[in-house]
């Protein structure tokens, strides 16, 4: 299993649109729905540089990449290419800022680390976990979903607390509880399925 989603071929196809309009359209989407999973996943892995920095120079590579058609997707899923992309770049910039503290200057954007297949599968929760928590910010921040059910999904669900201490802080039943950590899960779920190519 890689470390990174399955992407839709049919946004990949608008990306590379010369149509100004859609390909802007197509960035616009596929930003939104990676941006903040790559920045968690950028700031697990290094804790140095500014994730929002680091995804942005991503980006920038990634764009320039596929507008000038360096993807060739018969030589691998576009998650397998994204992967190796933001692994060479934290591995150079670790590599560059080894390099400065030792007073030279190397090029190395083109060293492909190692990987064992252990930190393989680290990598691949993390990028899972990056990925959901995401997904579950996206829905508590930018859903219509109401003060009071995102106070008690944050305080059962991230802050950890007591169901008994929820229903008493709330004023609510254990099954309203359930029933709010069931739908911002079912709806970050949905989130989620956006990484997936479509069927």
């Amino acid at each position: 299993m890689s470390a990174f989603p399955e992407t839709s071929m049919t946004l990949l196809k608008k990306i590379a649109v010369q149509v100004t309009g859609e390909r802007e359209a197509a960035w616009v989407r596929f930003f939104g729905l990676y941006e903040p999973a790559i920045k968690r996943f950028v700031a697990w892995h290094d804790s140095s540089h500014d994730p929002d920095d680091v995804v942005q120079d991503i980006f920038l590579k990634l764009v320039n990449v596929v507008q000038s058609g360096g993807y060739d997707s018969s030589k691998g899923s576009f998650r397998a290419f994204l992967s190796t992309m933001i692994r060479r770049h934290l591995v150079s910039l670790y590599r560059k800022d080894q390099a400065r503290g030792a007073g030279l200057h190397v090029d190395i954007d083109d060293a492909e680390p190692s990987v064992s297949a252990n930190v393989a599968e680290q990598i691949d929760l993390k990028w899972r976990m990056a990925r959901h928590q995401s997904a579950i910010e996206h829905v508590l921040t930018k859903t219509a979903i109401s003060a009071q059910s995102r106070d008690i999904y944050r305080a059962y669900v991230e802050d950890g607390r007591s169901l008994d201490e929820v229903v008493a802080q709330f004023g609510v039943t254990k099954a309203v509880i359930y029933k709010i950590k069931s739908r911002v899960e079912q709806m970050a779920a949905i989130i989620e399925e956006e990484f997936a190519d479509e069927k």
